[in-house]
């Protein structure tokens, strides 16, 4: 019996498609292939293709997710999605595989589309009684743009609403640094979110539903010396430190665990997500979700799973067999 045809979706059309060949290389290795048969589809701006795991192209028809190896129509039966960003992370990739009745590893197109928005998941998630950091939203030609920015007070992060890895976050300090904060984000996205600076310590916390059961993993606390865990401490940086399980009293440790899972329910996510926030000492903060996290071998996911004992593997695998069994 021919073995299932599984679609390992990388690249997209932001500044994470570098990041997104890593962790999609990194899912497909994790596949079981005597089981299953993975191939790359690679989406760039110039468009769609197909290639196997050695780099072999593939004539690719994505009018109905189908390719042609000489032997007749071949139509793939599910997909994993390592895009991080656009089209992957925004619900637009979702959509297009619901159309073509192809089931995937992540949330659904409403998930997608909500959690991609910084700025519409922390207002959600507020008014789900959840503790978050105060904020507002930017619009590129909004009147009294410094005002509205600078209402919520110093220190602030000013981040691209719709974005990740950091890429274009600034820490604001001081009123003098807030113009070209706001120049950095909205190079990268049209909408802006400033953002109330939590102190505290920065933790962050996977979720995972394979077979129907939700598991939190190990708790990380993330360490650098940089003013935040910006695009450079997170892959260049010598002296981050990523300390999985997190060392934390284990009541800290639960009430981190607990909320993610909460979190994760209560916006409808599915697959691998991770869930960051900040512990002030007090009061656990929560920042953002990331819906399609890193899964490089740099990435904090994978080394949770590891950690945790779950293992990567098992994971991948069982993400697969969840799809097919829809």
């Amino acid at each position: 019996m021919p073995r299932p045809l599984i679609a390992v979706f990388r690249g997209g059309y932001s500044g994470e498609a570098v990041i997104s060949q890593q962790s999609a290389m990194r899912m497909a290795e994790a596949i079981d292939h005597s089981r299953y048969e993975a191939l790359f589809i690679s989406i760039a701006e110039l468009g769609w293709s197909c290639e196997t795991l050695n780099g072999e192209q593939i004539p690719l028809d994505r009018g109905n997710m189908s390719i042609d190896r000489g032997n007749g129509t071949e139509r793939f039966h599910a997909a994993l999605i390592a895009i991080h960003g656009t089209p992957g992370e925004d619900g637009r990739l979702q959509g297009y595989l619901d159309v073509l009745g192809l089931p995937y590893q992540t949330g659904d197109v409403l998930n997608m589309s909500i959690t991609f928005s910084k700025f519409t998941t922390t207002a959600l998630l507020r008014t789900m009684g959840f503790a978050v950091a105060p904020s507002v939203v930017l619009f590129r030609d909004m009147p009294d743009l410094m005002t509205k920015a600078a209402s919520i007070g110093l220190p602030c992060f000013v981040k691209p609403d719709q974005s990740g890895s950091s890429l274009g976050v600034s820490k604001v300090k001081s009123l003098d640094e807030m113009a070209p904060a706001l120049t950095a984000a909205f190079a990268e996205c049209h909408t802006v979110l400033v953002e109330g600076a939590v102190v505290g310590r920065e933790l962050t916390c996977g979720v995972l539903r394979v077979n129907g059961t939700t598991t939190a993993m190990p708790v990380c606390e993330i360490r650098t010396s940089r003013e935040f865990f910006d695009y450079e401490a997170k892959y260049h940086a010598q002296d981050t430190e990523e300390l999985i399980p997190a060392p934390l009293p284990d009541a800290v440790t639960e009430l981190v665990q607990e909320r993610s899972v909460a979190i994760y329910g209560a916006m409808n996510c599915n697959g691998m997500v991770r869930v960051d926030h900040f512990w002030t000492g007090s009061e656990l903060i929560t920042i953002e979700l990331n819906t399609v996290p890193g899964f490089s071998g740099a990435s904090i996911f994978p080394k949770m799973l590891q950690v945790s004992g779950y293992g990567v593997e098992r994971a991948v695998n069982g993400l697969i067999a969840d799809m097919l069994a829809r």
